[in-house]
């Protein structure tokens, strides 16, 4: 039986409103105010569901409750407190009254994905978003990368007068339009990966429970998954979107759950296989599901090893957000319920986390401009919030001790392990390559210089952004229990 969820349907419409607002904000400043206060109103009255859900039992309605039960009860407030960060910590320069409203449209399309308890909500979910994206990669709005960032505003700036100069002049501007054949053809990269996704995925599905048909809906259904889940080698859009998009746009369309939630249709219309009672097979068998796990795994070790060689933070992040997506695919496909449980909290720690600091690094990008290793460096002394919160970020997106993200860590390594103990080893090297790629550019973006080069610290509305989700990440850390999916 098919089950409604009201609270992401409600809270969907509330952004949808938002994008509608933010189109007529005067200006791209304002319309980053109305976006974020969207978000956040939207954001706390889910939090403020959540409880309710909990102190008020259920009146016993059929068919409908407030929010999907097991891993869907959190995927939307997670989805809402990335956005939130993609909205508050987003460049005016490289952000447009039009890019907003599209933040929000993904947003929308993230949060309904659990309303409903079918796969073809999560495909829904995903193909509308991935037309909002190319849509805004087709349509030119200037990226970060295209752009030189704006300058800070206080008078006492002292950056090269000529990159002053065109930043200030970019960044009072719209942010929208601009040439860019580069964003063409990311475009163009994009739109094909995921109409092939989208296109095999939904037939996989449409085939699983027709006779004959098993081994092609398995098949298709692989395929498309892996678009979403950026598996190898069906990966190469993501590092060309991170390169291209907004970086609003990329964080909030990566928050999606779209992903997570079509993972389990993998094995769901696997055949069955190996022995019979084989601890490997995981009681969806090893011999079908095999070239699955060894993609998300190969998926993991690449992006660790591409990120710790990246010249600039942007390729970095994109490579370590590359990692923990072939982590998580490989905890949802151990066959494991702890190593499935991990994976969940895996995908809702990064989402947050790992969206904090591309926006942060976006943030001082638009101060400093490209973070590169032939760069200067930073100055710590002079913008310490900044750095602690990339650092911060980065640490608890892949699993580092003494922070939320070490549980998923714990719980996805232990499944794993316990289903086949190579695997979880390769895994460990994929997480320390994604930290060892954080620190580096800890040290080689916030430190490393005694001069200043007039960039300021966090403002107060990105201070208070910033605050907001490092306090729900250390929340999460004293209270594990709420975060982890009751099924």
């Amino acid at each position: 039986m098919v089950t409604l969820a009201v609270a992401p349907l409600v809270a969907a419409g509330g952004l949808l409103a938002g994008s509608a607002a933010v189109r007529r904000a005067p200006d791209a400043r304002a319309a980053r105010a109305v976006a974020t206060g969207c978000v956040a109103v939207t954001a706390a009255a889910a939090a403020a569901a959540m409880v309710a859900e909990r102190v008020v039992p259920p009146n016993g309605v059929t068919g409908a409750v407030l929010f999907a039960s097991g891993a869907g009860r959190w995927m939307p407030l997670v989805t809402l407190l990335a956005g939130l960060a993609a909205t508050a910590l987003a460049p005016v320069p490289s952000h447009g009254r039009r890019t907003f409203a599209r933040i929000l449209l993904i947003l929308a399309c993230g949060v309904a994905a659990t309303a409903v308890t079918a796969p073809a909500a999560a495909v829904a979910s995903w193909a509308l978003s991935a037309f909002v994206v190319w849509r805004e990669l087709r349509d030119g709005s200037p990226a970060s990368v295209d752009i030189l960032p704006a300058a800070p505003t206080h008078t006492h700036t002292h950056t090269h007068t000529g990159a002053v100069a065109v930043a200030v002049a970019v960044g009072e501007g719209e942010g929208e339009g601009g040439s860019g054949a580069g964003r063409r053809g990311a475009a163009r990269l994009f739109g094909l990966h995921h109409l092939l996704g989208v296109g095999a995925c939904t037939s996989g599905l449409l085939l699983a429970h027709r006779p004959g048909t098993t081994a092609l809906a398995a098949l298709l259904v692989t395929v498309g998954v892996g678009v979403r889940q950026c598996l190898l080698p069906l990966h190469l859009w993501h590092d060309s979107l991170a390169r291209a998009a907004p970086p609003g746009i990329l964080v909030a369309f990566t928050a999606g759950p779209a992903g997570l939630l079509l993972l389990p249709e993998i094995t769901a219309a696997l055949p069955a296989g190996g022995p019979a009672g084989s601890g490997r097979s995981g009681g969806w068998g090893w011999d079908w599901g095999w070239p699955a796990v060894a993609a998300a795994l190969a998926t993991a070790l690449l992006g660790a090893g591409l990120g710790l060689v990246a010249r600039d933070i942007r390729t970095a992040l994109a490579q370590v957000s590359l990692a923990l997506t072939g982590i998580v695919t490989c905890g949802a496909l151990a066959g494991s319920g702890l190593a499935q449980a991990g994976a969940v909290v895996a995908w809702q720690v990064g989402a947050v986390a790992t969206g904090g600091a591309v926006m942060i690094a976006a943030a001082t990008e638009a101060r400093r401009g490209p973070m590169a290793l032939p760069g200067q460096g930073g100055c710590f002394a002079r913008t310490p919030r900044l750095a602690v919160a990339f650092l911060l970020f980065g640490l608890t997106a892949v699993g580092y001790p003494a922070t939320v993200g070490f549980i998923w860590e714990d719980l996805l390594l232990d499944g794993v392990g316990g289903w086949f103990v190579p695997l979880a080893g390769a895994l460990v090297l994929a997480v320390a390559g994604s930290g060892a790629t954080i620190m580096k550019w800890y040290f080689a973006g916030y430190t490393g210089r005694r001069d200043h080069l007039g960039e300021h610290d966090l403002t107060t509305r990105e201070f208070r952004a910033v605050t907001l989700l490092l306090a729900v990440l250390l929340l999460a850390q004293v209270h594990p229990g709420l975060i982890l999916p009751r099924y």
